[in-house]
């Protein structure tokens, strides 16, 4: 079998293509697989890191500021469309899958283009542009959540299955507390704004780190991102003296994420599609600040879905000063309300994403259509 494979600019669309590709090829005796990026997204690091053929196109955001940025955007889609086009003339892929971004749409639209079979998946509550648009042309869209289904246009064939995560940590939750010094009875607060950080997140962990003083059973595990690192390390200075490093324990970034989810009892950060997949599939009650700058407020619309189903608490960051205080002491201080929130979460856990989501790609590869029948 033979797989294209397309999503790039963000680890949200990379790693849930990864782990496509990891699930594919676990039900099939033979996969070939080329992945498109760009040469200016994280997947060209991630990507020939993980073993895979990597090939680039010309791709650029449609959804920015001024006419130039639109165009330029633009010529850079059909350029891509060109190099798209050539990809699949060469490699002839059974099917083309597209993970988000805006480099899968020019492959996403060669694929179609070429009469060769497109599976979609969208990782947001809220789908991005590229898949709304090549939605109703694709013979089957994975969605994560129903309420995905109706930013839609009529027409579009669905598979609901949650966001693929390869849990890769073998250690157990006690073993891994001991390994770093952290209690059984002890709750542990983990905190991130992502690889590059937040700033809004970093001020407000700062104003809170006099609240953790009160409660010396509570732990914080707090990724500044890579650029505020060393701000945050200054500012935490001046309290060096009232800080014990192993109540409050500050890294750049969380190099082996899984393991700071496996020992955390509440998550606090922002709303990304593949951080609520993690929420998920670790059972971790998550206090979710949506980041108020990305496209079409996505996040907000994430987070809404686990609020609606009492598996997470959601903060404007707007509210963040004068509310989030009071809302991570009542969940660190509440082992019934964080029970409440990581059984909510279980229940939204699909244990066959992984199957649904490989299933669906390899029937599109071997001709069927969206309704399970060869293609005539």
């Amino acid at each position: 079998m033979r797989m294209l494979i397309a999503g790039g600019g963000s680890g949200g669309h990379i790693y849930p293509a990864l782990a496509i590709v990891q699930a594919v090829a676990s039900r099939v005796d033979s996969l070939d697989v080329l992945y498109i990026g760009t040469d200016h997204g994280l997947e060209k690091e991630l990507v020939p890191a993980s073993g895979l053929n990597f090939a680039t196109i010309h791709a650029k955001g449609l959804l920015v500021r001024g006419m130039a940025g639109k165009a330029q955007g633009a010529l850079s889609a059909v350029r891509g469309l060109g190099e798209s086009v050539g990809y699949i003339r060469r490699f002839r892929p059974d099917v083309v899958v597209g993970t988000g971004g805006y480099v899968s749409g020019p492959v996403g639209l060669a694929a179609v283009l070429m009469r060769v079979p497109l599976v979609l998946q969208e990782q947001n509550a809220w789908p991005g542009l590229t898949n709304r648009l090549l939605g109703p042309r694709a013979t089957q869209v994975i969605v994560p959540f129903l309420e995905a289904e109706q930013y839609f246009r009529h027409g579009t064939s669905f598979v609901v299955a949650s966001n693929p995560v390869a849990i890769t940590v073998r250690e157990s939750r006690e073993e891994l507390r001991r390994q770093m010094g952290i209690g059984p009875e002890q709750v542990v607060l983990m905190a991130t704004g992502g690889s590059q950080g937040a700033q809004a997140l970093n001020n407000f962990l700062w104003k809170f780190l006099p609240v953790l003083a009160e409660h010396p059973k509570w732990v914080l595990l707090w990724a500044t991102g890579k650029r505020y690192y060393s701000q945050v390390m200054s500012q935490t200075g001046e309290k060096a003296g009232g800080l014990d490093p192993k109540q409050v324990r500050i890294v750049e970034y969380f190099y082996e994420i899984q393991k700071a989810y496996r020992v955390a009892d509440v998550f606090f950060g922002r709303a990304g599609a593949m951080t609520i997949a993690d929420c998920i599939a670790f059972g971790l009650p998550p206090v979710l600040v949506p980041s108020p700058h990305v496209a079409e407020d996505h996040q907000t619309k994430n987070a809404a879905v686990l609020a609606k189903r009492q598996a997470g608490t959601v903060i404007p960051e707007k509210d963040l000063a004068a509310k989030g205080r009071a809302i991570l002491e009542n969940i660190l201080g509440s082992p019934e309300l964080r029970e409440q929130m990581a059984s909510a979460l279980v229940s939204i856990r699909d244990q066959t994403a992984g199957e649904k989501i490989a299933a669906t790609v390899i029937a599109a590869a071997r001709g069927q259509d969206r309704r399970g029948g060869e293609r005539p």
